[in-house]
């Protein structure tokens, strides 16, 4: 009794509609009641229908579309990665030089002079830390800790023209994998003029 008294407040407000089993029951807000059958308002579902092509390309399409977001985003993320590894590689690189400079007074001419060091100087510098080349690459390397170790002098020197007199720091350069190119480098030292060849 209770129920229906709330129920009868209810309805006029508005109308209620709650399912008993498998019917509804509607409640207006002049507190009738009707009720409507579900086995009336449906459509007997045929079981023998498969997919139609529409609904099997616009599936395709939107498999291909995720496959495509993950993919940029995975090769995004592994280039910067790539980046990064590349950079530290450098980056260790110039702060064995500054060591070399700190404890010899110069710049190391070559890179000889750091991995061939004793490991129990400041500036040794295992050679698996690093991948030297002696020219610019035209494509990503495959390894990220591909660097080039260039002298730097005054104006006017060549890389063959720079000794152990002259040298006034080095530049490291890295491959940057998100803009495609050799053109970042790490400086130690004055590096005011770095001849690349």
């Amino acid at each position: 009794m209770l129920v229906g008294l709330i129920l009868n407040t209810l309805a006029l407000v508005f109308d209620i509609g709650y399912i008993i089993g498998r019917d509804i029951i509607i409640i207006n807000e002049l507190g009738g009641i009707s009720r409507m059958s579900f086995t009336k308002l449906t459509s007997p579902i045929r079981r023998d229908q498969g997919f139609t092509i529409v609904e099997l390309l616009i599936v395709i399409v939107v498999i291909a579309i995720l496959a495509a977001i993950t993919i940029v985003a995975y090769n995004g993320i592994t280039a910067q990665a790539n980046t990064t590894s590349a950079q530290s590689t450098a980056t260790s690189v110039a702060k064995k030089a500054e060591a070399y400079n700190a404890e010899l007074g110069r710049y190391p001419i070559t890179t000889a002079e750091l991995t061939g060091a004793a490991s129990s100087t400041s500036y040794n510098l295992p050679s698996s830390a690093a991948t030297f080349v002696t020219a610019t690459p035209s494509s990503a390397p495959s390894d990220s800790k591909t660097v080039r170790f260039l002298k730097c002098a005054a104006s006017g020197t060549t890389q063959a023209s720079i000794t152990a007199s002259n040298i006034t720091g080095v530049r490291i350069y890295y491959w940057h994998y998100g803009n495609g190119n050799f053109n970042s480098y790490v400086d130690a030292g004055a590096t005011t003029a770095c001849p690349t060849s």
